[in-house]
């Protein structure tokens, strides 16, 4: 569930009139409450009958974070365009040794090292993302930046530019580990996204798995269909395909 200050500014409350309510569904079962960075309010169950009313609505609701897949921006840059209040937790950083997976996407030969972060990512105080980057070598001065918003730290202190990603994305489990960080229980199905990313000159630079909580993620992409060289002018100036 939202946060406190999130349910208060939505139900046009205080917190203190939220947080007696939320009690009192924890009494009655509706909700648990999980401690810890990642912790909040958790419904307890939702069964089937509980959910049909709102099938045709997107599960995350309105304010779920909207992913575009046309744009390449950092998770900062897409959260404060859309006004929520971004957080990261760096939990991993270093060099290590990657899988052979890693070294295929970053063209690189067996036994290069490479720059590792394992990074969790909040909106509005919510858990949204666990995300594991890899980046070639040559970039490991990223370790020494606060690595939160890492494709600007690329551009502003090395040069680099992100500017083309190739993306692919599926539906996947999250594991007992995983559930723990994103405050999810083993088993809930989440988005993942696996992404290469390209500098300005062609060269990939990053492979990234990112597993996106599917209760607070939109995805939205934009395709277009190609004019052939047979459309013609309408009078009214108003392109038109013969026919």
């Amino acid at each position: 569930m939202p946060a406190e200050r999130v349910l208060a500014e939505r139900l046009g409350t205080s917190r203190t009139t939220v947080r007696k309510a939320l009690e009192l569904l924890e009494r009655q079962g509706t909700i648990h409450r999980v401690k810890g960075r990642a912790g909040g309010a958790y419904l307890s169950t939702v069964t089937s009958r509980d959910a049909a009313p709102a099938a045709s609505q997107p599960y995350c609701g309105s304010r779920g974070v909207l992913r575009s897949l046309n744009t390449v921006k950092g998770i900062p840059e897409i959260l404060a365009e859309q006004g929520f209040r971004d957080g990261t937790s760096v939990l991993r950083a270093g060099m290590v040794s990657p899988e052979a997976t890693v070294c295929r996407a970053l063209q690189l030969s067996a036994g290069q090292s490479v720059v590792s972060l394992l990074r969790l990512r909040f909106a509005d105080g919510e858990t949204l993302a666990l995300e594991q980057m890899y980046l070639r070598p040559e970039l490991a001065a990223v370790l020494d930046t606060e690595m939160t918003s890492m494709y600007q730290t690329l551009w502003s202190r090395l040069g680099v530019r992100i500017s083309v990603v190739d993306e692919s994305i599926e539906i996947v489990s999250l594991s007992a580990a995983e559930g723990a960080r994103l405050g999810q229980p083993a088993g809930t199905p989440v988005l993942q996204l696996e992404r290469i990313g390209y500098d300005q000159f062609d060269r990939p630079m990053e492979y990234s798995v990112d597993l996106f909580r599917a209760d607070r993620t939109r995805l939205q992409v934009r395709s277009e269909s190609k004019l052939s060289d047979a459309m013609t002018v309408s009078p009214a100036g108003a392109r038109r395909a013969p026919r």
